[in-house]
């Protein structure tokens, strides 16, 4: 579902720049699939200390 998403905005911001250039100061944003991403990634690493810790 993501990839469908990401390739319609794709798409959309597309279609924009072409109707309007002068909006746009350079290319438009990155809409590829990132995967997973980790919103704290410290905290992560601090539960996995305490866990050997314990």
């Amino acid at each position: 579902m993501d990839h469908e998403r990401l390739a319609h905005r794709t798409l959309v911001y597309e279609r924009a720049k072409r109707q309007n250039p002068r909006r746009w100061s350079g290319n438009i944003r990155n809409w590829e699939v990132t995967g997973s991403v980790l919103l704290n990634p410290g905290k992560l690493q601090e539960i996995e200390h305490n866990k050997l810790a314990a």
